[in-house]
């Protein structure tokens, strides 16, 4: 189970700085946020609710050393890419990138943050 966990780590990780690049560019060159975009930062939600609901499966008796941590981690990391989706839908300029590009590098130290805590990196 620990090679899905660090697959699923690998995977938000990837394609949630992926997100963070293409909407950064986006904004720099003052376009608003497309399309295929919003489906990215869709796809990026579902990666992580998969990766919430794998912890959570797999928390008892796991042996992390803060599981109150963890589990606080794994509901707030599914906060920040519907706000800034809907930032991005409302918000029709560069601003709208800007905030889904912002809610993507939340995202990824968010998730470096909860490999801490499974012992990932040990």
């Amino acid at each position: 189970m620990r090679t899905v966990i660090a697959a699923l780590f690998y995977a938000v990780v990837g394609v949630g700085l992926t997100l963070a690049v293409w909407t950064g560019i986006s904004a720099a060159r003052h376009r608003p946020t497309g399309e295929i975009q919003m489906v990215l930062a869709i796809a990026v939600e579902a990666a992580l609710l998969a990766q919430s609901v794998v912890g959570w499966i797999r928390l008892p008796g796991s042996g992390i050393a803060e599981p109150v941590t963890f589990v606080a981690y794994s509901i707030g990391i599914l906060a920040p890419v519907p706000l800034g989706f809907q930032l991005a839908r409302i918000e029709r300029t560069r601003w709208g990138s800007i905030c889904l590009s912002f809610a993507a590098v939340v995202v990824a130290v968010m998730t470096l943050r909860l490999a801490q805590l499974w012992g990932l990196f040990s």
